[in-house]
């Protein structure tokens, strides 16, 4: 059977609640407006001022709170999330920074070494075992207040209720609950998420987990010198395969005196072959001194290394060790242990899809308030752009119908076909998103479409959409079912 089609943005927020018949229409309007120009600010992407003042209203009304506006996207979420027997949560923070002469009231610092303003947002969104975007179903957003100290004085006390480190704790329980019954999920952090405290709260509500490891950890109970600790011990583990893969020269920008390689004269970075050793165990470790009295006196775990054999000497090498829930006992489990923390990478893509997609981070609203409420709204809008571009590389030969809407079907015929570009009438999801991208002036020799040409293709294709749209419902006399014409075109 051909999976449901999806409708316009608007149609994510039917069930939204804010406590007035009026605000919940116009958020339905508002999101559909942000979806055609999601590379704009308020003024690029709206002509009517009347528009442009019921935006500006609609954010800044102290009614409409950011949680109750996200809300209805975190329930469609868990509805895709409900049609498969195990999820991904991959979680991880993010900077949210504002530059410029305008203060925007209620924002904080984010850095100790810039006087940019901002916050701190902890996204959990939800996945496929393989991969593909379901949504967001939590934000934690904080503000640094005050000024800001320096490295020892920001490390969270154990004794604090408010250290930013219960974040994760906080977020991983929440998508807990809200998946219980509906799905089996599995939480994927990098190695912020290397918590004592959080691996025994999610063992102790039986959540299942693939976590990167940032601490070398006791093996046995106690100060003892010369113990052997997790690190060495994993070094050693039973050897399960030998894995080849293609990497891409990303970090080494971050090194002094190193830029990324790219090949020349194409601006792409350079990729090379990695041998990689895969290993696994499994043991206990032993909480360090001075934990919380809480833990329990030992944890119980698997643990998995991936190590770079024989690395080029100007280059980073591989070394993931991760620690999880989920069985290793043969190469296929222990496989999918590391195929699951890869796809932990699929949460950077939707930061850049909201800062990048969306440039979120040049919107220019004056409070803190406003801003929450806005990024609410464009979380839906950087969810459809990376579901699009998660298909077309995954999945190129799905039915384009999985990621655009009906109406944004048709538009897009409509606009190839005035460029002299001819659609299959059976459209995948890869040529969908190369015809999306050639709006915004992309050539499909150059290589897959970046997040700033795929904006630019998505305005043009949601201009068009809306003109669809207003078209027909002049046909029909009225509002039209939107939701009804993409389940049953």
């Amino acid at each position: 059977m051909e999976p449901k089609r999806l409708a316009p943005l608007s149609e994510e927020f039917a069930n939204i609640q804010l406590g007035d018949a009026r605000l919940n229409k116009r958020a339905k309007i508002i999101v559909d407006i942000l979806a055609s120009l999601p590379s704009a600010n308020f003024p690029g992407q709206v002509k009517a001022h009347a528009d442009l003042e019921a935006i500006y209203r609609f954010v800044n009304n102290k009614k409409v709170l950011p949680e109750a506006v996200l809300d209805p996207h975190v329930q469609c979420t868990v509805k895709r999330a409900e049609a498969h027997e195990r999820v991904l949560v991959i979680a991880d923070t993010s900077e949210f920074k504002f530059k410029g002469e305008l203060h925007r009231d209620g924002l904080g610092w984010t850095h100790k070494k810039t006087k940019d303003e901002g916050f701190l947002g902890h996204y959990s969104i939800v996945t496929t075992v393989e991969g593909e975007p379901l949504g967001t179903i939590g934000l934690y957003v904080w503000i640094r207040e005050g000024k800001a100290k320096g490295h020892r004085a920001q490390q969270d006390s154990q004794y604090d209720p408010d250290k930013e480190s219960l974040r994760w704790q906080e977020s991983a329980l929440l998508a807990g609950e809200q998946l219980f019954g509906k799905t089996w999920p599995i939480h994927v952090m990098d190695r912020e998420g290397d918590n004592i405290e959080l691996l025994a709260m999610l063992l102790e509500h039986d959540q299942d987990f693939v976590i990167r490891l940032s601490h070398n950890r006791r093996l046995c109970a106690g100060r003892k010198a010369q113990q052997e600790k997790l690190f060495e011990a994993l070094s050693t583990a039973p050897f399960f395969f030998e894995r080849e893969v293609v990497l891409t020269n990303q970090k080494t920008a971050k090194k002094p005196g190193k830029s990324k390689k790219r090949i020349k004269g194409t601006g792409k970075p350079r990729s090379r072959l990695a041998n990689l050793e895969v290993r696994a165990e499994r043991m206990e470790i032993f909480p360090g001194n001075g934990s919380v009295s809480h833990l329990p006196k030992s944890l119980t775990l698997n643990f998995v290394e991936v190590r770079e054999v024989n690395p080029p000497e100007d280059d980073d090498p591989v070394l993931w060790r991760l620690v999880t829930t989920e069985p290793i006992d043969t190469e296929e489990q222990v496989a999918e242990v590391v195929d699951i923390y890869r796809k932990r990478w699929i949460i950077e893509e939707f930061f850049k899809a909201l800062k990048t997609g969306c440039n979120y981070q040049k919107r220019q609203l004056e409070t803190a308030d406003a801003l929450l409420v806005d990024l609410a709204l464009e979380s839906a809008v950087a969810w459809r752009m990376l579901h699009l571009r998660w298909l077309s590389r995954n999945e190129p030969d799905a039915p384009a119908s999985r990621a655009l809407s009906q109406t944004q079907l048709m538009a897009l015929s409509a606009l190839s076909k005035a460029r002299k570009r001819k659609l299959s009438e059976n459209l995948s999801s890869a040529e969908a998103l190369l015809a999306v991208a050639a709006l915004g002036g992309h050539i499909k020799y150059n290589g897959p479409p970046g997040w700033l040409v795929l904006r630019r293709g998505f305005e043009a294709l949601n201009v068009a959409e809306e003109a669809i749209i207003a078209v027909l419902e002049q046909m029909h006399g009225g509002e039209l079912d939107l939701s009804e014409l993409n389940a049953h075109p």
